[in-house]
């Protein structure tokens, strides 16, 4: 992990921003490039996020391609990858690549977190209470299938997701 990295108090998902909370708390704040282009406009008219960036509050950083692969394998172990943006991936890299807490009230990336035993935070007081591995399957039939099944191999029915408490 990068020295200069290490300080951040948290990693800021796009709900973060929504709530408020790098205007409202002060503190040393990273998120990525495809976060901070969902959210940029948010209070564009005041400048309020490019202010947290030239005063040094917000930081964009990439992750690295390693963190980028861990996380995608991760959210495909439990079933939450077809769920995510390509700015969710970001944000659980980052997360993962730091290895620092990670605001966000998006549950399928608090899901992937939480198995990589990053720390995560709700930016409201609801939070995750458990993780959950997903999997398809066919309610004709009862077949379960992997996360990325979409049609039954068997009979040709769209397949359902359910999850198991992990």
């Amino acid at each position: 992990m990068d020295s200069q990295n290490s300080n951040f108090k948290c990693v800021l998902d796009a709900g973060a921003f929504y709530a408020g909370i790098p205007f409202l708390s002060a503190g040393s704040y990273c998120t990525t490039q495809a976060v901070f282009d969902e959210v940029k406009h948010i209070k564009k008219s005041h400048g309020a996020i490019e202010a947290l960036l030239d005063a040094g509050s917000l930081k964009l950083i990439d992750p690295d391609k390693k963190s980028i692969e861990k996380a995608k394998a991760a959210a495909k172990k439990t079933g939450d990858y077809q769920k995510l943006s390509k700015a969710d991936i970001s944000i659980i890299a980052l997360a993962l690549q730091l290895q620092t807490v990670l605001l966000t009230d998006d549950y399928a990336v608090a899901n992937v977190v939480t198995m990589l035993k990053i720390p995560v935070q709700s930016t409201s007081s609801k939070g995750i209470k458990e993780t959950r591995k997903w999997i398809a399957y066919c309610s004709a039939c009862g077949r379960a299938f992997g996360p990325d099944a979409k049609e039954c191999p068997l009979c040709g029915n769209k397949l359902k997701r359910k999850y198991k408490v992990t």
